[in-house]
């Protein structure tokens, strides 16, 4: 590791990087409760299903059906961030 450059190692993050961090972390904040457990215990600390069950005291398919649930909640969530501004529902100004 100490003969590789700065380009060998990494790429620096870019200001798109952070904005996109930024939009995953809000969308993960909206998940419910349960389900953000889930999937950080899983997804972030890499966690078995089975450990995850006994952290949380739920039998397995609990794990599994709550995580299938946060993934596609969190995939509309960043779907709809992604869409153009004239695809949302407009705001009327009041004056």
């Amino acid at each position: 590791m100490d003969d590789a450059g700065e380009s060998d190692v990494g790429v620096p993050s870019t200001q798109e990087d952070a904005l996109r961090r930024d939009d995953i972390l809000g969308a993960v904040g909206q998940l419910p409760d349960d389900q953000r457990s889930v999937l950080l215990l899983v997804s972030i600390e890499d966690v078995t299903y089975a450990e995850a069950a006994r952290i949380l005291d739920i039998p397995i398919g609990t794990v599994m059906s709550r995580l299938a649930r946060a993934r596609a909640r969190l995939l509309k969530l960043l779907e709809e961030q992604r869409k153009p501004a004239s695809d949302r529902p407009h705001l009327r100004r009041v004056q």
